[in-house]
């Protein structure tokens, strides 16, 4: 089972660094993905010879807030990604209706690979990590199937799967 450990660590006055729960409160449990097509699509291009257009990479937030996946719908867009539904999601300023679309979340720092049937497409913009742009939401569609330890007192995070 792969297992991704994110910590969070503040430098000291005097040299050295120690663990930091602020930071982790203040940034929250993200790590790095890439967002890709489908497997399926990917499979298609590749049998017509057609381009298969490049990953797009930046900062996934485990949300336990979210029911399902999310990502920033213009990412799907520039992948050449069709929306193949909606849904309705309740948002603090209401319900709001979302597209849906399949997807593919690498995440580079472990070995876990998820191919969707389909993420709710949303509008992540202004959304800067420590200079990164927040581009998807891992949901409990996600958390259902792996584990999320988040130690807050220590400024860590495990996530299995």
């Amino acid at each position: 089972m792969p297992i991704y450990n994110g910590h969070f660590v503040e430098n000291l006055p005097a040299g050295g660094q120690r663990p930091s729960p602020t930071m982790l409160a203040a940034l929250g449990p993200v790590l790095a993905v890439s967002v890709s097509i489908p497997q399926a699509l990917a499979a298609f291009n590749t049998s017509q010879q057609l381009p298969l257009p490049s990953p797009i990479t930046g900062l996934a937030l485990i949300d336990t807030g979210a029911t399902r996946s999310c990502v920033h719908a213009p990412i799907m867009s520039n992948l050449g990604v069709n929306p193949i539904g909606a849904v309705t999601s309740g948002t603090p300023a209401g319900q709001v209706l979302h597209s849906l679309y399949p997807a593919h979340f690498t995440f580079p720092a472990t070995n876990i690979e998820i191919d969707f049937t389909s993420v709710v497409g949303v509008d992540l913009s202004g959304q800067i990590i420590n200079g990164q742009q927040l581009i998807a939401l891992i949901g409990r569609d996600v958390l259902s199937i792996g584990i999320l330890v988040y130690n807050g007192t220590i400024g860590t995070f495990s996530f299995a799967m």
